[in-house]
């Protein structure tokens, strides 16, 4: 009896021992924090005309603008040249309009042509941009302009444009229409406006590339109408 009661005190003073040291001891901790800093992109694009931009101004030089009172046949410079001004990798395209009119045009050789409408300047694309389509453009008098829509790429798909790269010219020249005279295009001024449309390249509505798909997206989220064929 003694020897079992001897065991049994012995278990009950461990028990007491360990006790006694954990209330002795403080919770073990630590803390951490991470703050992630995250900034806008931004898509930005510059067009300019290298070419162009070194003909002189007639109104502060005196010397004739080529591009003023142009002769059939004649050619000038004129080279639509798209810059990426802001962060992030893009895809762009460009518009250029065409100012066009019913009118009799003569071929090399001096025939006369059928009356039709037809663009009153030409050019031709350089390579790496691609045509899209065709969208007539019209007043009450009817077409009036054809403006064409090209996309910076190659094989379909869009070609990304780094952030300070420039593309290509769009084209390098323009070229005066071979129209009969006495047509009334003497007596008025008419302009190829071009304009530039940019979006970012990644994370594209499921990594479009196509040029058809990403200017759906761009035309989508702009309220782009015109339709292009």
């Amino acid at each position: 009896m003694k020897k079992n009661m001897i065991k049994g005190s012995i278990v009950v003073f461990g028990l007491s021992a360990i006790l006694t040291t954990g209330g002795l001891m403080a919770y073990f901790t630590d803390n951490d924090a991470q703050t992630n800093t995250f900034t806008v992109g931004k898509i930005t694009v510059d067009l300019h005309e290298p070419e162009w931009e070194k003909y002189p101004d007639t109104d502060k030089d005196g010397v004739p603008d080529p591009a003023e009172d142009m002769t059939p046949n004649k050619t000038i410079k004129k080279d639509p040249t798209i810059t990426n001004t802001g962060v992030n990798d893009q895809f762009v395209f460009a518009t250029v309009q065409v100012p066009c009119k019913n009118i009799i045009t003569v071929n090399p050789d001096g025939t006369r042509r059928p009356a039709g409408l037809t663009d009153l300047y030409s050019y031709t694309t350089n390579p790496g941009w691609v045509k899209m389509g065709t969208y007539e453009v019209r007043d009450g008098s009817g077409v009036t302009a054809h403006k064409y829509l090209y996309a910076f790429a190659e094989d379909n798909t869009c070609t990304a444009l780094e952030a300070g790269k420039s593309t290509n010219p769009v084209f390098s020249q323009v070229t005066a229409v071979n129209a009969v005279e006495g047509q009334g295009l003497e007596t008025q001024r008419f302009e190829i406006p071009v304009n530039v449309y940019a979006i970012q390249t990644s994370d594209l509505n499921g990594g479009k590339t196509a040029p058809a798909d990403v200017w759906k997206v761009y035309t989508n989220q702009n309220s782009i109408t015109e339709q292009f064929n």
